[in-house]
């Protein structure tokens, strides 16, 4: 990674706490909140003073210090009457009363202030306009005729996960896909889902999964879908590089640009619909197959399960066998990843004054070789069955009960 860059993102980082803060506060100010409050507080603190000032000198008074003045005026305003402290003069019951009177419309107006935040806010929720600040969650970017299906999956594999769609569709659609999927907690990010400030809006940087689809919500339908989706791989990677990112596209010649972008998984619209129907024999049936292994309703359907630690350093088939005693499922493959390259894999074992000068020379430029690398994994499918099961091997599995690893 080139050393401007690195900088670069680590002041955008540094910047974003400051930007969050910075439009709370105009968002109190805005709303003038933060000069009822300063009334509220500052009416308390006057009248309690100026109360223990009237009645300090009084033999009979209550009012020794000026912190007995301010509890009364908190019990007062908030309308507790304790009646441990009261006025006995008749200058102090006056100006009690007066407080007492311009207490109580001072509370409604906070109050009431209070309260049409509140609604202010779940209105522009409903409407896509508010920030949405959730961690780990997963963000769908587009939406299109077929993305129903998506929301399915997320919801039979992942109902806990918060879902944020960003779309530029209407919210009275958004309301009726989330009538469509009561049991998942969908939120919604209205705009163009290639723009960085909409993307953060949505978290898009503490998330864990992005998942892009061709849109045609825009109104231009899906004729530049496939470009739309990769100016969105690129808006999230240049926001943070930690969410896996999977882009559904149309075309295939899309796919080269989206693997420069780092997307994790790339699927083509339709790109097994002639080996389905073409590779059928004369019984048919390899479409029902198919159907079964990619269903989320389906028992049979293909599946991740974690790799068992005590399956590594056992053989493909030793390992098949487990799974299959275990009821986890068939064994049909795993997912090999690697991990990236560091500095130290570079260089030599045995740490010279040349590798010393390497290294200090890297830190001194601030350029980290595989900070911002995840490690790459690759399909192995029914592999030799001497192949041995590494640390970082995810199984594949067919059918099975879906038990997590003991």
């Amino acid at each position: 990674m080139k050393t401007g860059t690195k900088l670069r993102r680590r002041n955008a980082s540094r910047r974003g706490p400051l930007a969050v803060a910075r439009a709370k506060v105009l968002e109190v100010t805005r709303s003038g909140l933060g000069s009822l409050f300063a009334a509220f507080f500052g009416a308390i603190a006057f009248f309690g003073v100026f109360m223990w000032l009237i009645e300090r000198s009084r033999p009979d008074g209550m009012f020794s210090n000026a912190f007995d003045g301010i509890w009364w005026a908190v019990v007062t305003l908030a309308t507790v009457g304790y009646g441990d402290k009261y006025p006995t003069s008749e200058f102090g019951r006056a100006a009690a009363m007066a407080f007492m009177v311009g207490g109580v419309i001072l509370s409604a107006l906070v109050s009431g202030t209070i309260a049409s935040i509140f609604v202010e806010r779940r209105i522009r929720e409903g409407k896509g306009l508010q920030e949405v600040r959730l961690k780990g969650h997963t963000v769908v970017c587009g939406w299109n005729g077929n993305a129903d299906s998506v929301l399915d999956g997320l919801e039979a594999e992942a109902p806990d996960v918060p879902v944020i769609l960003v779309s530029g569709m209407e919210p009275e659609r958004f309301d009726a896909i989330k009538a469509a999927h009561p049991g998942l907690d969908l939120r919604f990010v209205r705009g163009d889902h290639t723009q960085e400030a909409i993307l953060r809006k949505a978290s898009v940087q503490q998330s864990r999964f992005c998942l892009l689809l061709p849109d045609d919500s825009s109104g231009s339908g899906s004729a530049n879908a496939d470009e739309r989706t990769i100016l969105a791989a690129l808006a999230i990677k240049s926001i943070s590089r930690e969410p896996a990112i999977r882009a559904a596209i149309l075309k295939a010649d899309s796919e080269p640009h989206l693997r420069r972008a780092e997307v994790d998984d790339v699927v083509l619209h339709g790109e097994f619909t002639g080996f389905l129907l073409s590779a059928s024999s004369d019984g048919g049936g390899l479409p029902g197959a198919a159907r079964e292994l990619l269903s989320f309703s389906s028992p049979s359907r293909l599946r991740q399960h974690p790799m068992p630690a005590s399956l590594v350093g056992t053989t493909f088939v030793e390992a098949s066998d487990w799974f299959v005693r275990s009821g986890r499922g068939v064994l049909v493959g795993v997912l090999a990843k690697e991990k990236p390259v560091t500095l130290d894999d570079i260089l030599s074992a045995n740490s010279g004054a040349i590798d010393d000068f390497i290294k200090r020379k890297f830190a001194e430029a601030s350029i980290d070789i595989g900070s911002d690398q995840q490690a790459s994994g690759k399909a192995r499918l029914a592999p030799a069955p001497d192949y041995v099961i590494g640390d970082t091997d995810v199984a594949f599995v067919i059918g099975g009960e879906g038990h997590d690893e003991p």
